[in-house]
């Protein structure tokens, strides 16, 4: 009887140690254009308040890459990397709340988003690299602790997709004293 309780305990601890080791990944913060992948390491939000003809207040997200660097008192970037930046429209005056952000230019309606921009290798100094727009696409925001989690798919006019994760905290700055 003693023996196989210990054996049951060694089948049950076996098995947790199997399980607990086929976790999925983590998703890196990235976006992909076509077949390449593009890294994203840090980003900024900032909240412009209620846009003039809109519903929504209008959150600015900005992800890019390490090699590009911003300075906010100039809002200028240097260098050279990648960069996404979406202008999205929530319901909250104080956040960008979590939901799913419908691409569409007919309104400025709390979860829509009116602009998509992609870039990559983007050198701020000489002005080069390749950028594309979102015609169409949605943009899934949740919050984990202290961290946004970002998911989207986007289509360019060409017919390109467009898709990306973020999983990573997100300074927002008040902007709504500032002119856009």
């Amino acid at each position: 009887m003693k023996q196989s309780r210990v054996f049951a305990a060694i089948l049950l601890l076996g098995s947790i140690i199997g399980t607990s080791g086929c976790s999925k990944p983590e998703e890196p913060n990235h976006f992909r254009y076509t077949v390449n992948d593009y890294p994203l390491d840090q980003g900024f939000i900032h909240n412009f308040g209620l846009a003039e003809d809109a519903t929504g207040y209008n959150f600015d997200v900005t992800l890019y890459s390490n090699g590009v660097s911003y300075n906010r008192d100039k809002h200028e970037f240097r260098g050279t990397g990648n960069v996404v930046f979406f202008q999205l429209y929530s319901s909250s005056a104080t956040e960008l709340a979590a939901g799913t952000y419908q691409f569409t230019t007919e309104s400025k309606a709390p979860s829509t988003f009116d602009v998509a921009n992609f870039g990559m290798t983007v050198n701020f100094t000489e002005q080069t690299g390749t950028i594309v727009n979102a015609v169409s696409g949605i943009v899934k925001v949740s919050i984990e602790r202290d961290s946004y989690v970002l998911d989207f798919e986007c289509l360019t006019a060409t017919g390109e997709k467009v898709t990306g994760h973020w999983n990573r905290s997100l300074t927002t700055h008040d902007m709504r004293e500032a002119k856009k």
